[in-house]
């Protein structure tokens, strides 16, 4: 476990998990294109969002350009008498912290491309994909698992060896979940 401070000057604890796994094993295990682009379209972000399909490209180029994922994980432990709200501001902070981690990995490691734990947030709900204009900030905009068919909680599951919990009724699991990665042109040992 390691803390750290989060914006509001709060201790934001966070679990980190890795694994690593061959590309054509986790496109095998854990990639449904058409499964996911179709709960893609259902969310706002669908063709609003320069992170979110529809791409120029199928998705499927993207893993096979790859030969290893390594897949990272932070789980948050929820507290007794913590709010909704108040966790997912910590998972939004964590997750700023993750995508940073995951960028500075991609820039150190030639080849690399970092996969986003979720939509993009970079620039709130005024993504320029809507005005037809190109990202503002392309050099950190990336995609998630998620927008490029990849099963999450399948993946938290199989790889990271964590099910995923959801908040229900408005009331916080024991935690919650991110999960992001970094494809690799070369196989890990």
């Amino acid at each position: 476990m390691e803390t750290f401070t989060g914006e509001h000057g709060c201790r934001i604890t966070i679990e980190r998990m890795e694994a690593v796994v061959p590309v054509d094993e986790y496109v095998r295990t854990c990639v449904d294109i058409p499964k996911f682009l179709g709960y893609c379209k259902e969310c706002p972000g669908y063709g609003n969002r320069w992170s979110c399909p529809p791409f120029e490209k199928d998705p499927m180029t993207i893993w096979t350009q790859y030969e290893t994922v390594r897949l990272y994980g932070y789980v948050l432990p929820t507290e007794p008498g913590q709010s909704v709200t108040g966790a997912l501001q910590n998972m939004e902070q964590a997750k700023g912290r993750l995508m940073a981690e995951l960028l500075e990995l991609e820039r150190t490691i030639p080849g690399s491309f970092a996969l986003s734990c979720g939509t993009c947030r970079l620039c709130g709900n005024h993504c320029t994909r809507l005005e037809g204009k190109p990202c503002r900030m392309p050099e950190n905009m990336r995609c998630s698992i998620e927008s490029l068919g990849g099963d999450v909680a399948k993946t938290a599951e199989y790889y990271l060896h964590k099910s995923i919990l959801w908040i229900k009724d408005n009331i916080l699991p024991d935690y919650l979940m991110l999960v992001g990665g970094l494809l690799l042109c070369w196989e890990e040992s």
